[in-house]
């Protein structure tokens, strides 16, 4: 089953499921749900499971606008519907949703982490190379979170690239979504697609600055296109292309697997969640998504300008999630700061 998030400009977000190449408006049933937030914890999907709560939904419903999921893909138009991120906390709370994230679970991304950091200080460092070897023998994970939910956007919406930018990187990810169900269990919901887009040049400077090169206002990171539920979404290799275009042109394109069997640690993605959930137990109400880190690397070799306002990123993931777009925008800089001279 594909699930997603939408904006209907007259009257807020709605919550739909793809069939073939139409999208059934699961918000105008009768229950009204406006998000997977709200189908799995109001009405039922943490007892029966999501995809039983999304059947029910729909064999209860009489009529269901059904949208072209092309239309929605393709869509920059904020007076007609367009996509949002495919899951998010109510509207009320966008904490509900927690967001972490993993790094240097590839062999690819460690190695080049560590010739960046060497190149950025002239110093021997070797703590992409240690966290590298540490997980693998089981030891713990780099994990970090994201802090503001809303800084992470959906298909069609821009990343933004703060003033002080030394070189952003897009990385390609695949993203797990988690549940607590009525018995107190996590479960794995479905997965998804995701960019962790990365200040590669401040954190290359000092591993130390990792939370200001993964955080800032207004897109940070994205989600999506699609969800696609657990039970139909294989995780051992998942095949996965980043493309970046510039004025139309492509400037650098790269492609990798990721996936269980190109994890770097035992028990697979089970050791990123056991370490996850057994320092932050997942409360009710709540749902975790987990970034699994990338298998693609663009260094300063084959990439030198990095990300500039106006590039294009396209992330293609297969197995049903799809091609994730995000176009680069300026960061506001905000005028806050002169009283504090």
């Amino acid at each position: 089953m594909k699930l997603l998030q939408f904006a209907d400009p007259r009257d807020g977000q709605h919550v739909g499921l793809v069939e073939d190449d139409k999208v059934l408006d699961l918000t105008q049933t009768n229950a009204g749900p406006r998000s997977l937030h709200e189908i799995y914890y109001s009405l039922g999907g943490s007892e029966i499971g999501i995809v039983e709560a999304v059947r029910k939904l729909v064999s209860a419903a009489a009529n269901m606008r059904k949208l072209e999921l092309s239309q929605l893909l393709d869509n920059r138009d904020s007076s007609k519907p367009y996509l949002l991120k495919p899951v998010s906390g109510p509207p009320e709370n966008a904490h509900a949703l927690r967001i972490w994230l993993a790094g240097v679970t590839h062999e690819d991304s460690a190695k080049l982490r560590e010739i960046e950091a060497r190149q950025a200080t002239g110093d021997t460092v070797n703590v992409y190379d240690q966290k590298y070897r540490e997980c693998a023998k089981g030891g713990r994970p780099e994990l970090f979170s994201k802090n503001e939910p809303d800084s992470v956007v959906g298909h069609g919406q821009p990343i933004t690239r703060p003033a002080d930018t030394v070189r952003m990187v897009p990385e390609t990810e695949l993203v797990s979504v988690y549940g607590l169900n009525a018995k107190g269990r996590i479960e794995r919901l479905g997965y998804t697609g995701g960019n962790d887009v990365t200040d590669n040049g401040i954190e290359a400077a000092n591993p130390l600055n990792l939370p200001q090169a993964k955080n800032w206002a207004d897109g940070c990171a994205s989600l999506g296109p699609l969800l696609v539920t657990a039970d139909e979404y294989e995780d051992d290799v998942v095949t996965v292309s980043c493309e970046i275009l510039r004025r139309g042109n492509r400037v650098a394109f790269k492609e990798g697997e990721t996936g269980q069997e190109r994890l770097n640690m035992p028990d697979k993605v089970f050791h990123m969640e056991r370490m996850l959930f057994s320092r932050l137990p997942l409360l009710p109400g709540q749902l975790q998504i987990l970034y699994w880190g990338t298998p693609i690397v663009f260094a300063e070799s084959d990439f030198k300008t990095g990300l500039l306002t106006g590039d294009v990123m396209r992330l293609t993931f297969s197995g049903g999630i799809g091609t994730l777009e995000n176009p680069v925008a300026d960061l506001s800089v905000p005028d806050q700061l002169d009283k504090l001279r």
